[in-house]
């Protein structure tokens, strides 16, 4: 799945289990405190369903961004966090 124009891409899988989701929305609390409209890429090694579903949940975040996500050819997953026009 390729990023829009504007998208920071972050490759999760070095990073250990209990940081990745705080990395993430550390990225995604700064792209909303600057008003960016730039796209946050995700790489993983595993199916990141659940990474969609909690930035629904939480009340920073709720409805504010499209999330979608897919697997590449490699095995990795790739998720696209992009914030909704209004």
């Amino acid at each position: 799945m390729p990023g829009p124009k504007n998208s920071l891409v972050i490759d999760v899988r070095s990073c250990s289990s209990e940081l990745r989701r705080p990395v993430v929305f550390a990225v995604v609390d700064k792209l909303l405190e600057f008003d960016s409209h730039d796209s946050l890429v995700v790489v993983c090694d595993h199916e990141p369903a659940g990474l969609g579903y909690q930035l629904d949940l939480r009340k920073e975040t709720r409805g504010l961004f499209e999330y979608h996500y897919d697997q590449r050819l490699d095995g990795a997953w790739v998720a696209l966090i992009r914030r909704k026009s209004v």
